[in-house]
């Protein structure tokens, strides 16, 4: 949670994608590892960068309760809600046009 309200910056920080994934992966390595699959081919999907980071978290819920209980599923949920508060500006943009839109593979193509 440092990452997304450090104390250092007046609780203003990044928008945690990062370490959700790190948090999901160390719970959970092949589910974490699915989530973040999930997360990107959101992204590349709709070229919308916050589709992918809330859907990271959402895709890890299920597997969480089902498989590891209560409270690792209430960190999800966590986490979930965390993502979603930091990128609601950006999932508002989106019906309006005014999000940028991303092309993931292009870009990794065009850095080769």
């Amino acid at each position: 949670m440092g990452h997304n309200f450090p104390v250092w910056h007046h609780f203003r920080g990044g928008k945690g994608v990062s370490y959700t994934c790190a948090a999901l992966v160390s719970i959970s390595f092949g589910y974490g590892l699915l989530a973040c699959i999930v997360g990107l081919l959101g992204v590349l999907v709709s070229h919308y960068l916050p589709i992918g980071a809330v859907l990271i978290p959402l895709a890890f819920l299920i597997p969480a309760f089902r498989f590891y209980g209560n409270e690792v599923g209430m960190i999800a949920v966590i986490l979930a809600l965390v993502m979603f508060q930091r990128h609601l500006p950006g999932l508002k943009n989106i019906p309006t046009g005014t999000e940028p839109r991303k092309d993931l593979l292009k870009s990794i193509l065009k850095n080769k």
